[in-house]
C-alpha cells in the first residue's frame, strides 16, 4: 500500500496517510506528490489540502515534519486534518494558527470575519465592518472599517499596509482611532517596548520581527 494517496476534491486535494507507513515513507511520498501537484497547479495562487490520517494521531514532531514538506510550496495550505481517533483538536489548532488566509470579497457594515493565523486581505472592508485574526494582517485591499490583529493577546502581531482610511486598528489590547495621517502601503503598525502602538515601514520588520519579515518576503 502506498504511504500517501492523493485524491482530488471539489476544492483542492485530499491526502490519505497510510497508518502502517513510517514517517520517512510519508515525507518521501509527500515530497514527490506535492512536486507533481505544484506542476499541475502552477497557475493557481492558493491550493488547499485536507489530511486524512486514519487511526494515526500525529505527534508534535511528526506534524512538524509534514509541515516542513508543505513549507516548500507557499501556495499550499493544510486546511483540515481529520483522524479517526480522539484528541485531534490541538493539532488542528496548531496548523490553523500557522495558516495564512487569503481573504477577498466585500465585508459590509455590521459584518465580522474572524480567523486563526495570518490574513492577507485583498477585498473591501466597509466602515462598520470588522476583520480580526489571532495573527498578523497584511492589507492589500481597501479598508475603512476595524482591523484587529493578535486577538488572543499576541503583542508581537503586526498590521502591514495602507490603513489611511481605516476607522480603527487594534493589536492585542492596544487601540488606535485613525485620524489625519500619511499612511501608505508600506506602513507597518506594531506595539513597541513601551506598549504603544506605533507605525514604521516594512523594511523595519527585518529587525523588529525577523521571522515574520522572512515570511513576508516569501509571500
Amino acid at each position: 500500500m502506498e504511504a500517501v494517496t492523493l485524491k482530488g476534491r471539489q476544492s483542492g486535494f485530499e491526502l490519505q496517510l497510510a497508518s502502517e507507513a513510517s514517517l520517512d515513507e510519508i515525507t518521501a511520498a509527500l515530497t514527490t506528490l506535492l512536486a507533481r501537484v505544484a506542476g499541475d497547479t502552477k497557475d493557481q495562487e492558493h491550493v488547499d489540502f485536507v489530511l486524512e490520517t486514519g487511526d494515526r494521531l500525529l505527534n508534535e514532531d511528526q506534524a512538524k515534519a509534514v509541515q516542513t514538506v508543505f513549507d516548500t510550496y507557499p501556495q499550499f495550505a493544510i486546511k483540515t486534518i481529520h483522524a479517526a481517533v480522539a484528541a485531534v483538536e490541538p493539532l488542528r489548532a496548531e496548523f490553523a494558527a500557522k495558516a495564512t488566509h487569503l481573504v477577498g470579497g466585500v465585508l459590509r457594515s455590521g459584518q465580522e470575519a474572524d480567523y486563526s493565523g495570518d490574513v492577507l486581505f485583498l477585498g473591501d472592508l466597509h466602515r462598520g465592518a470588522t476583520l480580526k485574526t489571532t495573527g498578523n494582517i497584511f492589507v492589500m485591499g481597501q479598508v475603512e472599517g476595524l482591523l484587529i490583529a493578535g486577538t488572543l493577546g499576541d503583542q508581537e502581531a503586526v498590521i502591514v499596509g495602507d490603513i489611511s482610511r481605516a476607522a480603527q486598528i487594534r493589536i492585542a489590547d492596544t487601540l488606535e482611532i485613525i485620524d489625519k495621517n500619511s499612511y501608505t502601503a508600506q506602513t507597518t503598525s506594531y506595539i513597541d517596548d513601551l506598549h504603544a502602538l506605533v507605525h514604521g515601514k516594512v523594511p523595519a520588520l527585518a529587525k523588529l520581527r525577523p521571522k515574520l519579515f522572512r515570511k513576508l518576503e516569501e509571500m
